[in-house]
Parts: C-alpha cells; structure tokens; sequence
C-alpha cells in the first residue's frame, strides 16, 4: 500500500491537573498538581502509515509519537502500557511519561504538554513517501519530521534545532527521550533497544543517559555539546527501525537486524527493514570453510535459517546484495563508543550579548570565528534602526555565509530588503524562499505574508494571522523577533493585529516598550502596562528580551508579582 497521512482522533483518561503556582523550573508555566480525579479527553492524531507501521502522533501533547505499531507483529514498538502514565517528575512537577519526544536536558521541554505547530506533507504519487512536522517555536526551537516510505519498516527523524534567542543556552536541549524501561546495547552508530533499533551517524550521540528521577531511557547528542550560541543551528537524523522475533541482536543496519545464534539450535534470524530480492547468504565456519545460498528476505516476516546441517561450527555470516555489496554482517557487537565534538569551532565560551559593545568592537569581533555571526547580526539591526538598509543587508549576507541554515537570518535580510526598498516591486523574494525551505512552519513567515500587505485594519481580525490562533504563544514569539531586528514600525503594526486574535499580556507589555521609546507617552504606556495585567496568561514571559522590556517597564510600573519574582530570581524551588 502507499503511505497514508491522515487525522484522527485518539480518547485518553487522564488525571485532572491544576495549577499551584509558579517555580523556577516551571516558569514561564505554572507547576501543576493532580486532584484525584479522572477525565476522558479527545485528542487530535495525526497517522503516518504504511503496509508494515502506523505512527500516532499528538500534536496537543508537544508532538510526541504516541505509539509507533508494528503492524507485522501487531505490538507498540515503543513497549507502551496501555493507558497514559503520569508522573510527579519534570519542570511541571507532572508529567506524562509515555511515546518518544525531543527533550531539554534531562527533563521534557516545558510544551510537552501543550500544543505545538504541525504540517503534513502528503506522498505525490504511491511510490513518494509521506512525512509529519511538528515544531515548538520557543527560544530553543526544536522540529522534528518524520519521513516514511512505501515498502520499508523504518522511519527517518529529520531534527532541527536552533538557538533563537541573543545569549548562549546551557542545559543539552537536542536530547531524546524514549520513556520506557529497557535493556540497550550502545555501538558508535546506534543503540539497540528491545524491539527498536535507533541508527545514527557514527559519533553524532555519544551516550546515553541511565535512568534518573522517573525518565527511563536518554539518548544525549554530543558529549561536549553543553550550550548551543546565539543562533546556532544543530541538525542531525535518527533512524527508527522496529524488530520482533530476535533475542539478542548481533547484526544491526539499514537492511534489518538480524542474529547469528549458537548452541544446541544455531540459526540465523533476520527481520528486514525493506524486501532483500536474490541476496546471497554466505557462512563461514571455524576452520575458515565458507558456505553459500541465494535468499528471498521479505519484512513481512522474520527470516530463518537452521545451521544444524553445517559440518561445523559457524562464526560469522554476511549477506550480500545482488551486486556483491555487503548489507548485513553477523559477529559480536563492539559496545565502545567513539566520542566526537560537534558545533560552531571559535572561543569554546558561552556567547554573550552583542548589544552590550559598541560598533568598532563589534568590527573586530567579526574575525572571531566563534563571534562573527551574532556580531553581523546586531551590525544589522543597528544599520536597520538608523535606516542604512544597504549596510544592514551586506551584514545579513555576510552573516548567512557563515550560518547559511539559519531561517531567521534569511527572513531578517528579506524584511529588511522590504522595508528599506532594495527590491524591485515584481522582484522575487529569494531570501524567504530559503527561510520556509529551512522552516516550513516559521511563525515570522507567517507574519510577513500580513505584514507585507498595505497597511489597512479591516472590521475583522486578518485571516493570515488565523492559524497563529493554534499555538497563540507565536504572537509573542514573532513581536520579539521583530523588536531584537530593530523593525520597531512591523512590531507594533504587528502587535496591534495580534491583540485583535489573542488578548495576551506580554503583547501589552511588548507594546508599552515601543511607546516608551517615541517619549512623550507616558499615559499610552501607564495604559498597556494596566491592560497587560488584566490580559491572558501563561505563558509568562521568559525570553531575554521580554526581561530587558519588563526591567526597563517596572522602574516606572508595577508589574504582577509572579513577574517581579520572576526579575529578581525569587521563585521558589
């Protein structure tokens, strides 16, 4: 059959939570507590399917794979229980702790139990593959796509993950978390779990974290990777590959996984990951003899292969595709793993804030290699805000030359090409056709097709800015990006037209800082500041920027007080 993508809807008993305040691991959420009570909720699920799996993901839960079946032998092969296990563990204080997801260090990301952005790319023919996205747009952005291919019993893992904010990030935030029990066996390019095999490429992870406070099984990328720069972007894949019918794994790869056994039984047993067609078995034996036979491997089912009529002893095997190329080796798994540093090469420090030096030492620190992208980037800003727009976009360029994977960058030079009036009025905008290549789902983008348009509130809210209303946490994410670029006019054109969909508070907040900067407004920003209060939360604020606006807005204002704890590193434990 070809792949399927399609929704659905998937009911779960949950434990009824509520808030109890705000933590410093919580925060910009607040903690959650359980009541003692259960509830039956629908969810969305998004199915990602072929002949041999069916993948359920909840977008509503952070994008998790929900359950990852194995229709060949009709089990989860993530080993779920059957109901939703919650735990009182994390940065929530509660926790679900079931399928797979992308985490940020060793707990879940604060939306693991909220709603995230998704697209689906639907096959153009039976023999394309399908795929799911599903992206979380804080200040550590993480997008995960899942791509599945007709006739095959793996799924590829296509990870972004970029630093969007202005100051380096401590805390590993490219870490995946099976939440299962299990046995492993680690190798320099996988881990065999029980059931799963997790392929990678030779030293993109490391290590795995052992079990600690509730969280099963870790696979931590990089062992040095301790901080991602400002704007740095790491991509890697993993491979998912499913297996039944094998006790101990000695033959892993893109082919299938497969073991050699011994003992009063020897055979071979191989569950192939895609059909292997007039492939050659070869057996070598202890004393050197070599035995040789044409196999028809099918994924269907697990294929087997008595030993008992060999003279001797067999120690090895390979099977060899029809060109003679090696597909799968049988022998004894090496577990040592081989360490390798990953990331921007330069100062070996956590970046700091560009803002903070003038423009002469921003110069210089563009030929550091480890500074020179975030020093382009504030030259940028600064080149914008003084309305020299060619200067600001020679900076951009010269950035994206050394960090050309950078969405935000390719979306910043377009902005500033549009306002400055570089282009021609029919001219093709190159630069946001690599930002949506690089992030199909960028929320700026979104905002750009609004505010690209002239300049005209209608009666009603503008559908452009419609789907903004899923995951409403993206006006706030956009309005920032906005004001760190210095496209002070956008931002508020923007936010006036976010606070028409989404009545939220740090939009309110965020809009009094721009008012503050003309002077002479001090009733207009005292009003924002009044609104903000009365307005949606969470989440609260929790980005650089949003602290430097709150710093600059409660010397004059009084701002809640979850906030001024929050500003002055008074939130409880």
């Amino acid at each position: 059959m070809p792949v399927q993508v399609y929704e659905d809807s998937l009911e779960l008993t949950f434990d009824v939570l509520e808030e109890c305040g705000y933590t410093k691991a919580s925060w910009p959420y607040p903690a959650l507590k359980q009541t003692g009570h259960q509830e039956k909720r629908s969810f969305r699920a998004i199915i990602l399917e072929n002949e041999y799996l069916k993948l359920t993901f909840l977008p509503e839960l952070g994008g998790r794979l929900w359950e990852f079946w194995d229709k060949r032998s009709a089990q989860d092969a993530l080993r779920n229980s059957d109901g939703p296990v919650q735990s009182e563990y994390g940065v929530r204080r509660i926790q679900v702790n079931k399928g797979l997801l992308l985490s940020q260090g060793e707990s879940h990301r604060h939306r693991a139990l909220g709603s995230v952005d998704w697209m689906v790319f639907q096959p153009e023919s039976d023999s394309d593959a399908g795929e799911v996205m599903f992206v979380d747009f804080t200040q550590i952005s993480g997008a995960l796509k899942f791509v599945l291919s007709p006739q095959s019993a793996e799924v590829r893992i296509d990870v972004v993950v970029q630093n969007r904010g202005e100051k380096s990030t401590i805390g590993r935030p490219n870490t995946f978390i099976f939440d299962r029990d299990c046995d492993q066996t680690l190798r320099s390019d996988g881990v065999i779990l029980e059931s799963i095999y997790v392929s990678f490429e030779p030293g993109t992870f490391c290590q795995h974290l052992p079990e600690l406070n509730g969280v099963p099984f870790r696979l931590q990328r990089e062992r040095d990777m301790k901080h991602i720069a400002p704007r740095q972007v790491d991509s890697f894949s993993l491979n998912l590959q499913p297996y039944f019918g094998i006790g101990n794994p000695n033959s892993v790869g893109p082919a299938g996984v497969g073991e050699l056994s011994t003992g009063d039984q020897p055979q071979i047993s191989f569950c192939a990951s895609t059909p292997l067609l007039q492939h050659k078995l070869i057996l070598q034996t202890e004393s050197g003899q070599t035995f040789e036979a044409e196999v028809n491997i099918h994924p269907e089912a697990v294929y087997r292969a008595p030993l008992n009529g060999i003279p001797e002893a067999v120690v090895a095997a390979q099977l060899k595709s029809p060109e003679g190329e090696p597909v799968a080796t049988f022998g004894t798994l090496s577990s040592e793993l081989s360490p390798m540093i990953h990331g921007f090469a330069g100062t070996g420090v956590p970046w700091i804030l560009p803002r903070e030096y003038d423009d002469a030492t921003l110069l210089a620190l563009t030929a550091d290699v480890g500074l020179r992208v975030p020093a382009y980037l504030e030259l940028a800003a600064r080149a914008t805000e003084r309305g020299d727009y060619q200067r600001a976009d020679t900076c951009y360029e010269h950035a994206l030359l050394f960090n050309g994977d950078d969405p935000l960058a390719w979306w910043a030079k377009s902005v500033n090409r549009r306002i400055g009036n570089l282009d021609d009025e029919n001219a093709e905008r190159t630069e946001l056709l690599n930002a949506h290549y690089l992030s199909p789902l960028e929320p700026c983008l979104r905002a750009e097709a609004f505010l690209a348009q002239p300049r005209n509130h209608g009666k009603d809210p503008s559908p452009l800015l419609a789907s903004f209303n899923d995951v409403p946490e993206n006006f706030v994410e956009v309005a920032c990006q906005l004001i760190q670029a210095r496209f002070y006019e956008d931002a508020a054109y923007f936010i006036d037209e976010a606070l028409r969909h989404q009545n939220l508070g740090m939009l309110h907040y965020l809009h009094a800082y721009l008012l503050s900067r003309k002077g002479g407004m001090e009733m207009e920003v005292a009003s924002r500041v009044q609104m903000a209060t009365k307005a949606k939360f969470p989440p609260m604020p929790y980005r650089d920027l949003e602290r430097e606006v709150l710093m600059k807005l409660v010397e004059i204002h009084k701002l809640p007080q979850p906030i001024m704890d929050w500003l002055s590193d008074q939130l409880p434990e």
